[in-house]
């Protein structure tokens, strides 16, 4: 069957969406739902409705620690046919990347600016493009956006960060992540686990780069003790010169 929000095709047992989080429910042919008749956003992983918006259509589960793109409820501005148009341009952008295609990648996700502009999780993507591109400029614009959106969003500052440190800026780096930092001690649900240890990896990275390699691989460790993939511990070590 399909998603009546999203239009995404779901198995016929499922509970839940896994791309908008809905209930999932069957309609007859013909049949509309009117919005006010439309179920309340919970998390797409476990069903709780314990969820924190961090951006438009962006939540993060705080039971779980999940964090997905969900369909809104009706007092939200987003109509429901730009934000399954938006949901699409993802999934296009994401098939694009898996094949290292950034350059097609970018186009479909710039098609996203004319539906929400002002979307987190747009910009962030549009940043990451762009970084993988090498369109530095463009990419620290997109970021900037993104903090103005969701200044509460740790992440938004460490990308920021891993534009200065591509550009052997570790001291520019630093301040904003330690900001984000700070951000995450401050609220540990503002972040998942996964974002904590791209976190510490990043500052691993940062702090040893500026010569503190006690530091950095204390961070490091931590990083690893929070699932950082083996790859990138192996890649700071190296670059550090330095073992956990």
């Amino acid at each position: 069957m399909f998603c009546i929000y999203c239009g995404t095709r779901i198995p016929d047992d499922a509970v839940f969406c896994p791309v908008c989080g809905a209930k999932a429910a069957v309609i007859k042919a013909g049949e509309k739902k009117k919005p006010a008749e439309m179920l309340a956003v919970v998390c797409a992983s476990c069903g709780s409705g314990q969820l924190k918006r961090i951006g438009r259509g962006e939540y993060l589960c705080e039971h779980c620690g999940s964090r997905f793109f969900a369909q809104e409820p009706e007092n939200f501005t987003d109509s429901e046919k730009e934000k399954a148009e938006l949901l699409a341009l993802f999934a296009e952008a994401e098939k694009h990347a898996d094949k290292g295609d950034y350059r097609a990648e970018l186009i479909a996700l710039s098609k996203g600016l004319k539906l929400a502009p002002e979307d987190g999780t747009l910009l962030l993507k549009l940043g990451r493009a762009c970084m993988r591109l090498g369109f530095i400029q463009e990419a620290m614009e997109y970021y900037r956006k993104a903090e103005e959106v969701c200044p509460d969003d740790p992440i938004v500052y460490v990308n920021q960060a891993v534009l200065y440190q591509k550009q052997d800026m570790a001291a520019e780096a630093r301040p904003l992540l330690e900001k984000a930092l700070a951000m995450i001690e401050a609220d540990p649900m503002s972040a998942t686990a996964a974002d904590v240890a791209v976190t510490f990896s990043n500052y691993a990275l940062c702090i040893g780069t500026l010569g503190d390699t006690a530091e950095a691989t204390k961070y490091l460790t931590m990083a690893k003790k929070k699932g950082c993939s083996d790859q990138t511990i192996e890649y700071v070590c190296k670059a550090l010169k330095i073992r956990i």
